[in-house]
């Protein structure tokens, strides 16, 4: 069953929510009676992580800007989202389910070629909730100081490197293998199942190199235990004034970064979408969030559903064309 078989997609969608006539039901009755229930927020991290943690607290906010409906969280793990991602999709467009999605969906539809769904087809972006930029870390072991004289090193190693990523098909392990090919050497690819073990053994210098966001570096840099050499996006961090852009080293196809946001299936009403995107642009604009993601270097701005899904779109195209040139896939 592939993302390219109509007939399979059809009977995917049929049995996740009833058709056109429950589409059509959707649009007229839903909107205006929403919230009518609790919604149901899917996530693909664990229970308890920091993404999970900062979920249900950001959600009691939500909550409150619409008028207090309950909302619940669901960890769904495993296969880079795609279980998570599953879920919300078996659920009627009515605005009570909602996907956490982070940048690997970007991935997802080039990486994995048997899937069946269609992520930038089967969902509609609603808001942005954080965004950061992808660090190059290196054990603070590493006689490194620079990201030309980690090069320098990493070429003179013979293929003794390796580097860890949260899985086949995520944002590590695809920058990861980008910088392998774009700079001339080796290293083995160790995937992780959570970020924890993976950090771990990257301070004990098991791990030689990891392309992680800086929100989950941050703890380790602040402990001097790992070393960031450079970032991914178009501006230096605020957090890391010293550290400079790919970009500014004079090395293209490094602009993505990492973010979070939330997806709904297409075919929910405009006016639900249009409601969720308020509220939530409004809680990401309050004080109290300005200072959470100030902590945690977290980086957010309010974007429009369309403007998002133009990025989504650039995104897609920019990992598919690393997929297909270096012919590695899920399945």
């Amino acid at each position: 069953m592939t993302s390219k078989d109509p007939a399979a997609r059809r009977r995917f969608l049929s049995q996740a929510g009833g058709g056109a006539l429950g589409l059509a039901m959707a649009r007229l009755g839903f909107a205006a009676q929403w919230p009518s229930r609790p919604i149901r927020f899917v996530t693909a991290s664990g229970a308890g992580d920091p993404v999970d943690l900062q979920l249900r607290e950001y959600l009691k906010s939500l909550s409150a800007e619409l008028g207090n409906v309950p909302m619940v969280v669901e960890n769904k793990l495993g296969a880079a989202g795609q279980i998570a991602a599953q879920s919300v999709l078996l659920s009627p467009p009515e605005g009570h389910d909602v996907l956490l999605a982070n940048a690997n969906f970007t991935i997802t539809p080039s990486y994995f070629r048997k899937l069946p769904y269609r992520p930038l087809q089967d969902f509609t972006p609603v808001a942005m909730t954080g965004g950061a930029p992808i660090g190059l870390a290196i054990p603070a072991s590493n006689p490194s100081r620079t990201f030309a004289h980690w090069i320098d090193w990493a070429r003179r190693q013979g293929g003794a490197l390796n580097y860890a990523s949260l899985g086949n098909g995520t944002v590590p392990h695809l920058y990861g293998f980008q910088l392998t090919g774009d700079f001339g050497f080796e290293a083995a690819h160790i995937p992780y199942k959570a970020g924890g073990p993976a950090l771990l053994d990257l301070l004990r210098g098991q791990i030689s190199f990891m392309m992680l966001d800086v929100v989950n570096l941050r703890p380790l840099l602040a402990k001097e235990q790992v070393r960031i050499l450079a970032i991914t996006g178009t501006d230096r961090s605020p957090h890391l004034p010293g550290v400079p852009t790919f970009a500014e080293l004079g090395f293209e196809g490094y602009e993505r970064t990492g973010w979070t946001g939330f997806m709904v299936r297409s075919g929910t009403p405009g006016a639900i979408i249009d409601t969720l995107n308020r509220a939530t642009d409004k809680v990401g604009a309050m004080p109290h969030w300005t200072r959470k993601r100030e902590e945690v270097w977290s980086a957010w701005k309010p974007m429009a559903p369309a403007d998002i899904q133009r990025q989504l779109q650039r995104e897609a195209a920019a990992w598919g064309r690393l997929v297909r040139r270096a012919g590695i896939y899920g399945d």
